[in-house]
């Protein structure tokens, strides 16, 4: 029995599991960080995406402290971005546009993918790019950009009123938006 330990060895799998997921989080916004911020054409603390729901829903808030449900009964439009990202301030902006001239007509959400960026940093980002009436929440554990497959900041996807994706672009112009909008069912 010489070189038999009393102490047992644990397992290297368990003991990189913990370290393992914070790194897949922080590669995945790297990874937003690195792809996004370009301007291609296509395609308290803010709510976080709960993980006893379902994959891709999630509940904002808005500045007043109002909920909004994703999805709901009506279509929405999501745009993913960090207040780091420079095209994203003009993604905000043209969402918010959108929204002013149907604003009854879908969900318009602004999903932080930096879960380091405070409610505060976020609603001086979407003042600054006049987007105020965005609701807003965090993407903390990247949940929503696997569940939306986003790969880009500034990404902006439109789901019908039942979850589906039916638009999928990077830094889409407002009329886009509204044509994704018709195809997802909005009145």
């Amino acid at each position: 029995m010489s070189g038999d330990s009393a102490t047992p060895t644990p397992h290297p799998r368990r003991r990189l599991r913990g370290p393992w997921l914070l790194g897949s989080v922080v590669f995945a916004i790297a990874g937003l960080g690195l792809a996004g911020c370009t301007t291609t054409q296509v395609a308290q603390a803010p709510p976080a995406a709960n993980s006893s729901e379902a994959a891709g829903s999630f509940t904002a808030q808005t500045v007043d402290g109002g909920r909004v449900s994703v999805p709901s009964s009506k279509p929405s439009v999501l745009l993913f971005f960090s207040t780091a990202c420079p095209s994203c301030g003009a993604g905000s902006t043209v969402l918010a546009d959108v929204q002013r001239g149907a604003p009854q007509g879908a969900n318009y959400v602004a999903v932080d993918v930096d879960p380091s960026e405070s409610a505060a940093d976020i609603t001086s980002f979407l003042s600054q790019n006049n987007a105020l009436a965005l609701a807003f929440a965090t993407d903390t554990n990247a949940q929503l950009i696997t569940a939306y497959q986003v790969q880009n900041m500034s990404t902006v996807v439109a789901l019908d009123a039942s979850g589906t994706v039916v638009f999928r672009g990077v830094d889409p112009s407002a009329a886009q938006i509204r044509e994704a909008l018709t195809k997802a069912g909005t009145r």
